[in-house]
C-alpha cells in the first residue's frame, strides 16, 4: 500500500481520536459499567449500594432491592433516587436491555458508580443465584 495513504490514514484515525476525547471530556459522559452476576451479587452484599429493578412490567425482585423504577420513567423518578451521585447504583431487568437504557440514563443524570447486571435475571437466575 502506498506509504501517503497510511499516513493519511493515520492521521484521519489519529486526530478522530482527539475529537472524540475532547468532545467526551466537555459533555462530561461517564460510563456505566456492565458486571456478570457473580460481581453484581458481591457488590451487593455491601451495605453502601442502591438497588434498582427496572423491568417493566414489573416482576418479582432480586432479594435486597431497594427500588423498582421502570427503565423509561429513571429520570422523572430523582426522588426516589440516592441524592448522592456518587452512591454506587446498581440496575437489573429481566434480559439487560432495560438496564442498559436506564444505567445510560443515570450517568447522563450525573451518576458516577453506575454497575448494570449484564443479561439481567435470565443470567442470575442460570449462574444459580434466587429470586
Amino acid at each position: 500500500m502506498n506509504p501517503k495513504i497510511l499516513v493519511a490514514v493515520g492521521i484521519v484515525l489519529v486526530a478522530g481520536i482527539i475529537i472524540y476525547s475532547v468532545l467526551t471530556l466537555f459533555a462530561g459522559e461517564k460510563e456505566y459499567h456492565s458486571v456478570l452476576p457473580e460481581e453484581f451479587y458481591r457488590m451487593m452484599q455491601n451495605e453502601d449500594v442502591f438497588v434498582i429493578d427496572v423491568h417493566i412490567p414489573e416482576q418479582k425482585h432480586i432479594p435486597g432491592t431497594d427500588a423498582w423504577i421502570p427503565y423509561n420513567k429513571i429520570e422523572s423518578s430523582e426522588d426516589l433516587l440516592p441524592k448522592d451521585k456518587s452512591t454506587k447504583i446498581l440496575v437489573y431487568c429481566r434480559s439487560g436491555f432495560m438496564s442498559k437504557i436506564a444505567a445510560s440514563k443515570l450517568t447522563e443524570m450525573g451518576y458516577k458508580n453506575v454497575y448494570e447486571l449484564d443479561g439481567g435475571v435470565i443470567a442470575w437466575k442460570q449462574a444459580g443465584y434466587e429470586i
